[in-house]
C-alpha cells in the first residue's frame, strides 16, 4: 500500500518540481499569488484544529497501513475463538498486542464488562468521529482544489490589466513580467489543483470508505460477542467471511447486520 502511494506521488512531485523550477516556468510572484492566496483563504475558512487534522491525515496516507478487510476478519476470528475458550480473561491478555486503536478500545470495553448500551454508544461515537474527521479533511482539499484555479484566473486578470496599462504607457520593459504573471498563474493553478490536490482528495475518500467498513465490521462483531450464547455461531460466520474475496465481501454494507444480527447505526 505504501509503495503504491509513494512511487506515483514521488513521480508527480518530481515532475511538478522540475516544471516549476525551470527558468522558463518559474515566477515567484505568480507562485505566491496562486498558492499563497489559496492557502491564505483556507486558513481563514477553516479552524486550526481541522487544518492540523488534514496534515495528519495526509501524513497517514504515506506512513500508516490500513488493515485489509480479510486481515481484520482473521483477527476477529482469533479473538472470538479466544473469548469462547477463555472468556474475558483471554481477551484481557490480548490487549497489549492489539495495534488498532479502535479494536483495542472495543476489547477494553468488553474486558471492563460494560453494558451493551454503553459499548454501543462508545463504538458509535468513535466511528462517527473518525469518519467525520476524514470527511472534513476531504472537504478542505476539495475547497483548495477549487481555489487554486480561481486564483490562477485572478492572476491572469491582474496580468492582463498590467499588460494593457504598460501598452498604454509604452513601457516595453514591463511587458514580459505582466505577460508571465498572466500565463503562469493559470498554469500553477491547474497544476497544483489537478496533479496534487485532486489525487490526494480522491485517495483520502477511498481510505475513508475502507476505514468505515472495517470499523463497522469490528463494532458489529464486538457487539455480537455480548451475547454469550451466540459466540460459537459468530466464529463460524467469521470463518466463512475469511474465505470470501474482499471485493465480493465488501460490495455492499447490508450484509453486516445480517451476519451478526446487530442493528445498524
Amino acid at each position: 500500500m505504501i509503495r503504491g502511494i509513494f512511487f506515483p506521488s514521488a513521480s508527480i512531485a518530481a515532475l511538478a518540481a522540475g516544471l516549476l523550477f525551470l527558468p522558463e516556468f518559474f515566477d515567484l510572484s505568480s507562485l505566491l499569488l496562486t498558492l499563497g492566496g489559496s492557502l491564505a483563504v483556507i486558513g481563514f475558512t477553516y479552524p486550526r484544529r481541522q487544518l492540523l487534522d488534514l496534515l495528519s491525515a495526509i501524513r497517514a496516507l504515506f506512513k500508516e497501513k490500513l488493515p485489509s478487510p480479510i486481515a481484520r476478519v482473521e483477527e476477529l476470528t482469533r479473538l472470538t475463538r479466544l473469548y469462547r475458550l477463555e472468556g474475558v480473561r483471554g481477551l484481557e491478555g490480548q490487549e497489549p498486542f492489539i495495534a488498532d486503536p479502535f479494536l483495542k478500545q472495543g476489547v477494553a470495553l468488553l474486558v471492563d464488562l460494560r453494558k451493551e448500551e454503553e459499548v454501543r454508544a462508545r463504538l458509535q461515537q468513535s466511528v462517527a468521529e473518525a469518519i467525520a474527521e476524514l470527511e472534513i479533511s476531504r472537504q478542505i482539499l476539495q475547497t483548495l482544489g477549487k481555489l487554486l484555479p480561481a486564483f490562477g484566473l485572478i492572476g491572469t486578470l491582474i496580468g492582463m490589466i498590467l499588460l494593457l496599462r504598460n501598452f498604454t504607457a509604452l513601457d516595453p520593459r514591463a511587458l514580459p513580467g505582466a505577460l508571465s504573471l498572466a500565463v503562469l498563474t493559470t498554469l500553477y493553478g491547474a497544476l497544483f489543483a489537478n496533479v496534487i490536490v485532486a489525487p490526494l482528495a480522491a485517495r483520502l475518500q477511498a481510505v475513508a470508505v475502507e476505514k468505515e467498513l472495517i470499523m463497522r465490521l469490528t463494532a458489529d462483531c464486538l457487539l455480537a460477542l455480548l451475547d454469550a450464547d451466540a459466540v460459537g455461531e459468530i466464529e463460524n460466520k467469521l470463518k466463512r467471511l475469511s474465505v470470501i474475496p474482499a471485493m465480493e465481501t465488501f460490495r455492499g454494507r447490508e450484509w453486516l447486520p445480517a451476519m451478526f444480527s446487530v442493528p445498524r447505526y
